[in-house]
């Protein structure tokens, strides 16, 4: 196995607009044949944001922390995940780890984030919604390299964000101060700016803008 063939996407919502782990700096493409998705959604809310997808339920009797999963076109998703909970991301990473029978490091070594955005925030100003997210990221990025030290995964993680730049909820600098705070040894932006499907925390509205693509370069 190749790592990196292998990624974990974390805040998914809707499956439709689900988030592209394939791509990487320069507008290239790797193919994922290992693919972790995790949702803080619980699966009877994602099904019912998600009614057209069929889903196989997927159980590892060995899991000490029991978490809901499924299979859904080949790709292992594990629901209930807070992506600031390092417990929450070693869990999801043990359940993909034994449906795919592949070390942890293979599914921590590309993490992805698609316009991470804090809850019940929307009615707040400005600078309350920037110092939660940069809470968020920050915290985040945390989670992941508490996870992997935990998983005993010690060699260098990628953690992919697609963020819009002029984003009001956080923009590029204080994202990428956030993503530094968080444990995160670099960050640089791609020059090309991919188009990607942006949705509300509802689920309920969407639309494609091109956004910036960052990666934060974490070192357990």
């Amino acid at each position: 196995m190749e790592f990196k063939s292998g990624a974990t996407s974390i805040a998914e919502d809707k499956y439709e607009f689900k988030t592209d782990v394939n791509l990487i700096f320069g507008n290239k493409t790797i193919t994922r044949k290992y693919v972790l998705r995790t949702t803080l959604h619980s699966l009877p809310v994602w099904k019912a944001r998600n009614a057209n997808v069929n889903i196989t339920a997927y159980e590892d009797r060995t899991a000490s922390v029991v978490k809901k999963a499924a299979i859904i076109d080949r790709e292992i998703w594990v629901f209930e995940i807070d992506s600031t909970c390092a417990d929450d991301i070693v869990a999801a990473v043990k359940y993909a780890s034994h449906y795919y029978d592949a070390p942890p490091e293979l599914l921590l070594k590309n993490v992805y984030a698609k316009n991470l955005n804090a809850e019940n925030i929307d009615d707040k100003n400005d600078e309350i919604k920037i110092r939660t997210n940069k809470d968020l990221y920050s915290n985040t990025c945390n989670a992941i390299l508490q996870a992997a030290k935990t998983l005993g995964v010690s060699s260098q993680l990628n953690f992919y964000v697609f963020s819009k730049n002029n984003n009001p909820k956080i923009p590029q600098t204080e994202l990428k101060e956030a993503l530094l705070c968080g444990g995160a040894r670099s960050v640089t932006t791609d020059d090309h700016k991919p188009k990607v499907y942006i949705g509300n925390n509802a689920g309920t509205d969407f639309i494609v803008q091109r956004t910036n693509f960052h990666l934060a370069t974490l070192s357990p």
